[in-house]
């Protein structure tokens, strides 16, 4: 291990620029997949939700509920179809709206908010937002669905909402993917380009070790350990560098997706990533000089 301090200290700019490349990917990768984890989060907690809901008649009876609710289970792509009464509105009414007097209506002219002037509906969770449509055509089909002012059924489905959230779900984990993999390439090739300029270096004095008996792995031995310490000392300022952006992203965030994500990210999930990228870190790093130097003591046979 003193040797390969003593090599890093003997080119220090070439160890910056190595330090450097790592923390940058291991930053990248770090950001990736707390951005990739928090998409795929929103978008099951939109996917799980009720993502249809349809508005019955006043005066429909039990029968012709569970003749849709029927008619439902037995359409392709729906998950869960369940009946919301006049009452059980009223109660989801006032949990979302709390203690609030003017939206429950004891402070207005409006009156009491009550169960009669709240609609009964039907909501259905579907599998996929591809089948939408398909749900929506049965319930146009039914008779005690409630028709608008305008003449079209009441239903509602956030069909634009949850498919662009989906492509932009697919398009942050390909661009992210890109970018980890270019950066990946690109820390490989600096830490084999400069452990092979530092082997090239010291050619005369491998060949004495050669000559002497050496072995390759004696020989090798303190690049592997110099580009272990790139990786280790890359991979904590990157995390670091990730950390420091939640930490100071999260009064944005908070406000916007607190109700999805908690803020701020608890400790021990920075902690599993910390472990996760320094692991990342390692095998890159070491990898990288494990070619460079094997392929280096290989030719100068």
């Amino acid at each position: 291990m003193s040797t390969a301090i003593k090599n890093i200290r003997r080119s220090p700019y070439q160890a910056l620029s190595a330090i450097f490349i790592v923390s940058l990917t291991i930053f990248i990768v770090g950001i990736f997949g707390l951005v990739t984890a928090a998409s795929q989060v929103i978008l099951n907690n939109f996917e799980t939700k009720p993502q249809i809901i349809a508005y019955l008649k006043d005066g429909h009876t039990t029968e012709q509920v569970g003749g849709l609710l029927s008619s439902l289970n037995s359409t392709s792509g729906v998950k869960k179809a369940i009946y919301i009464s006049k009452n059980d509105a009223l109660e989801l009414y006032k949990k979302s709206v709390g203690n609030d007097p003017v939206l429950l209506g004891t402070v207005t002219d409006w009156g009491i908010v009550t169960a009669d002037i709240l609609p009964a509906s039907i909501e259905i969770t579907a599998e996929k937002p591809d089948f939408f449509k398909n749900i929506a055509t049965t319930l146009e089909k039914s008779d005690i669905i409630s028709v608008s002012p305008t003449g079209k059924k009441e239903i509602d489905y956030p069909q634009d909402v949850i498919t662009e959230l989906t492509k932009w779900t697919n398009a942050i984990r390909t661009g992210g993917l890109v970018l980890v993999i270019a950066l990946t390439l690109v820390a490989i090739l600096t830490i084999m380009t400069i452990i092979s300029m530092k082997i090239s270096s010291r050619r005369f004095e491998i060949s004495t070790f050669k000559l002497m008996g050496a072995k390759n792995l004696y020989i090798i031995k303190p690049y592997l350990q110099e580009s272990v310490i790139y990786g280790l000392i890359g991979s904590i300022v990157g995390w670091l560098g990730c950390f420091v952006t939640i930490l100071y992203s999260t009064p944005f965030l908070a406000p916007r997706i607190g109700s999805i994500i908690s803020f701020p990210i608890p400790f021990l999930i920075m902690l599993i990533l910390f472990g996760v990228l320094v692991i990342f870190g390692l095998i890159i790093s070491f990898l990288s000089s494990l070619f460079a130097a094997t392929r280096f003591v290989n030719r100068s046979k």
